[in-house]
This record gives C-alpha cells, structure tokens and sequence, in this order.
C-alpha cells in the first residue's frame, strides 16, 4: 500500500521534476551561450546549436523509418516557426537592451501564457493561479532588476514580441501534445529543423570562420547546448506538458532566472545583492503557490481532461 501510493506521488510529481530540470539547463545555458558566443558571434552559436541537433534527430527518425512524420508536419512546421522566430527576436533584443530589462521583458511570458491559453480554452483562470502568476512577475522584476533597468528601447520591444510568442509557443506544444497519437520524436524533429534550416543560412559563415579557434572548452558547450537545451529539453518540456496545463508548465519555467543566476554566482564568481535574493524567494514561493492553485484548477474541471499516453517509439 504504501509503496503503491509512494509511485503515484512519484508518478504526479514527474511532469513537474522534468520541467524544473529544463529550467536548470536553460538556465546555464546563459552562461555557455556568453562564453561561447565571446569566441564566436550569436549568429554563430545559435547556427552550432541547431543544426547538429536537427541532424542527430533526423538520424533518429530514418532509423524509425519516418514514423509520425507525415502526421506531424502541420503542427512541426508551426511550432517550429513560433520557436525559431522566439529565439530570433531574443538574441537580437537582448544585443540591443540591458541585460536587466532582457530578463524582466521575457519573464513577462509567465503572465502571457495562461491568458492566452484562457483565450483558447475559452475557460476562466482562477483567481489563485493568477494570483500565483502575479507574485512570480514580482519576482522576476526584483530577481533581474537589482541593477537598475533602463530606459525602453528598439530591444525591448523586441523582447516584448518575444515574450508573447514564448507564451503562444507554449499554449500551442501544449494542445499539440495532447492529441492522441502525437509522436513527440516527430514533433520534436520538425520543430528542430525549421529552426535549423533559419539559423544555417545566417550563422554558417561566422560559425565556420570561428570553428578553427575553438577549444575542448567550446566544443563542450556545444555539445551541452545541442544535447541538454535543444533536444533533451524540446523532447522532455513536449512530453511533460502533455500532463499538465501550459500555465503549470510556463509557471515551472519562470525558474529559469533563479538558476540561471546561481549557475553564474558558482561559476563565474557573479555577485548577488538582497533585492535578487528577495526577488529568488518570491519566485519560488509562487511556484510552490501555482502549483497548488493550477492542480485545483484541473480538479475542478477547468482544463482538458488527463491526456493519453505519448508514442516516443
């Protein structure tokens, strides 16, 4: 009996423990891209980053021999554009802003995400997980805004845009992963693809002009952003979401300034003062707070009922 009731904890606790892992590797991800992007350009990075992870996962399907991927074309094609076009607009506005507004801007997508995914259900949020959804807002303010924010520019209109296709990119994995007989490794591949058919044709020349100089140390960061925080965590936020709801998912997500923070402060020796301290605890205890109001949410019938089981093959 006890062992019985110890997996069904483990088992709800897992969509949640999956999503907290992708916050910590997007989280270092920050600090790799800096490092890496320091020996090489943005262009460059984003270039190293998608098209051999696209490469491996269409390895992958040819060796399924192209299972899910006439079904999940359409909806690949169209998550694939929304994601591309997020990770465009971010590394174009955060060359143009402060790194403090960046980090506001963007956390803005914890606030747009269940308002959208409102709009498309056509169900009224909570007032608890919008509430929860609120605080966590306050803490990403007092988590990156320690420094000072400055005055908006071109950047952050960018950043802006990109916060709502962050959020819209979440609300439609969500309801793609949902469908019955969705083949996440499929998805995952289109997806991919786009992304690296974009970042190719732009980051081609800069990443082979810079490949000469790189290092172990840069061939590792690489590795760690194709492996950790493009296909490991495409594959596991598509899969987890599909057991819960995009708000829960977007909520869980919003950590990502928390570790990322840490990450810098163990390994690059960055300072951190008592407002992003305040503003790290806030965030977390919002979490803690989203996580209750959204599961009350979904008992109560508010969200879609519990979804099948993925085809990872």
């Amino acid at each position: 009996m006890i062992s019985s009731r110890v997996g069904s904890a483990l088992r709800r606790q897992t969509p949640d423990l999956v999503l907290i892992a992708i916050a910590v590797v997007w989280g270092g991800s920050y600090l790799a891209s800096k490092d890496l992007a320091a020996a090489s350009t943005a262009a460059a990075v984003t270039c190293a980053r998608f098209v051999p992870a696209a490469l491996i996962m269409l390895a992958l399907c040819a060796a399924r021999r192209g299972r899910g991927l006439r079904g999940s074309l359409r909806p690949g094609l169209a998550l694939g554009a929304l994601r591309t076009a997020t990770i465009a607009l971010e590394t174009v506005g955060v060359t143009i802003t402060s790194a403090a507004n960046a980090g506001l801007i963007i956390g803005l997508s914890v606030l747009f995400t269940p308002l959208i995914e409102s709009a498309v259900r056509r169900r009224r949020i909570s007032a608890s997980l919008l509430g929860s959804i609120l605080l966590a807002l306050v803490g990403v303010a007092l988590l990156v805004g320690g420094n000072g924010v400055t005055p908006p520019n071109l950047g952050d209109a960018l950043l802006l845009t990109a916060a709502v296709t962050r959020a819209a990119l979440g609300v439609a994995e969500a309801q793609t992963a949902r469908r019955p007989g969705t083949d996440v490794i499929a998805l995952t591949t289109i997806e991919l693809t786009v992304g690296a058919v974009v970042f190719a044709v732009v980051g081609t020349g800069p990443l082979l002009s810079a490949a000469s100089g790189f290092g172990a140390a840069q061939w590792g960061v690489i590795a760690y952003l194709i492996v950790g925080c493009t296909i490991g965590a495409f594959l596991g936020q598509l899969w987890a979401t599909r057991r819960t709801s995009a708000s829960r998912a977007g909520m869980l997500l919003a950590t990502e300034p928390v570790w990322a923070l840490g990450i810098a402060v163990v390994l690059a020796g960055e300072r951190i003062g008592p407002l992003g301290l305040c503003g790290a605890a806030i965030l977390l205890a919002a979490t803690v707070w989203g996580r209750r109001a959204e599961r009350a949410w979904r008992e109560r019938g508010l969200d879609a009922a519990p979804a099948p089981r993925p085809d990872l093959g």
